[in-house]
């Protein structure tokens, strides 16, 4: 194959020495570098290549097949590569299938590239780095490495029985779809721009506004979407924040934060949605429009949910939080129009009428 020869190629080359160094290298500790560079060879694997015609998640494995090849016939470090190919294997071949096949039912209504982006394949190669060699034992990383990925259910009231607290079903369990990291940024992909906007509207709101509602954007390591199908009947899905978001409650630092925030899909695709509905109004006021709402909605999930589970004595009531936080976002729009002038503040004054 030929060596790449412009400026573009040459930093992709980069960008799969790097994922290969780490694949080769690492126990599966997260690496911000790392997954950085695996979201740019996923943005460059969306429009199409050399691979076109194969999701982006699998030109991915292809393109880090064919650079390993290249490295360990011209790299030193690479001449021993035996674990970058075992993971790679481990990862395309038998991972990300028997994840698939384990939510066959959770995950029913998902097709595998709205799941695998470039943030969600950095942590499935963690996951199995972390399960350790020998890499022979397929079935044993495997499973260890689903059981890893799963780590969200949200919120479930589970039934207690005989005093004994009655853990969720491992199938109920399921990985959030990541779409901003912490260090790294925001995954490319259909929500990339949407959540790029939403970022930057919470960096610069009002303190005061975020502290109301119990959000600190440094205490946010990732925010993520839940893939499972919305059921707007189940009882489960009544409480007047889930339809929101929220932080997850069983992912807490040291000192009692919560540090992801997952929001739900169908939230997401909403906002979408308008960006076509709306033909006649320019895109990128649509599309701050749509990180507005998403960043009020996470607000508002975020005033219910607390920034920990010491955040509300057990006597408070939904009912007791809603007014205060139908106060503050609705200064938080307020804010964000007095930022806004011309012919994007007369439409949207004019839409309120």
């Amino acid at each position: 194959m030929d060596r790449p020869n412009c400026a573009d190629d040459l930093d992709l080359e980069a960008d799969l020495a790097q994922v290969l160094g780490y694949l080769n290298f690492s126990a599966g500790k997260p690496d911000a570098k790392t997954l950085g560079a695996l979201n740019r060879i996923y943005a460059r694997a969306l429009p199409g290549g050399p691979y076109a015609g194969l999701p982006a998640w699998l030109q991915i494995q292809q393109r880090l097949q064919d650079a390993l090849g290249r490295l360990s016939a011209t790299n030193p470090a690479f001449r021993a590569s035996e674990q970058a190919s075992a993971v790679i294997e481990l990862v395309w071949l038998h991972l990300l299938p028997s994840y698939l096949d384990f939510h066959r039912d959770l995950l029913f209504h998902q097709e595998p590239e709205s799941i695998f982006n470039g943030f969600m394949l950095g942590r499935a190669i963690e996951a199995v780095l972390q399960q350790g060699g020998p890499w022979e034992e397929v079935d044993r990383i495997t499973a260890g490495a689903i059981r890893r990925l799963n780590d969200f259910v949200g919120y479930r009231p589970v039934a207690v029985l005989e005093g004994r607290r009655l853990e969720p079903y491992p199938n109920e369990m399921v990985r959030p779809i990541p779409l901003y990291i912490a260090g790294v940024g925001v995954t490319a992909g259909p929500y990339e721009g949407v959540v790029t906007e939403c970022v930057a509207i919470l960096k610069r709101a009002d303190p005061d506004t975020l502290r109301r509602a119990y959000f600190d954007f440094s205490m946010l390591d990732e925010l993520a979407i839940d893939p499972r199908a919305y059921d707007f009947d189940h009882p489960v899905n009544q409480r007047p924040n889930y339809h929101f978001g929220q932080w997850d409650p069983n992912l807490i630092d040291n000192s009692g934060n919560y540090r992801r925030f997952v929001v739900q899909q169908v939230t997401l695709d909403a906002l979408l949605a308008r960006l076509d509905d709306e033909p006649s109004a320019p895109r990128e006021e649509l599309l701050f429009e749509a990180a507005a709402v998403l960043s009020g909605t996470i607000l508002m999930a975020s005033g219910i949910s607390g920034n920990g589970p010491g955040a509300f004595a057990s006597t408070v009531t939904l009912g007791s939080l809603l007014p205060a936080i139908a106060e503050y976002r609705d200064a938080f729009y307020e804010q964000l129009l007095d930022q806004m002038s011309g012919s994007h503040l007369d439409r949207l004054l004019e839409e309120q009428k």
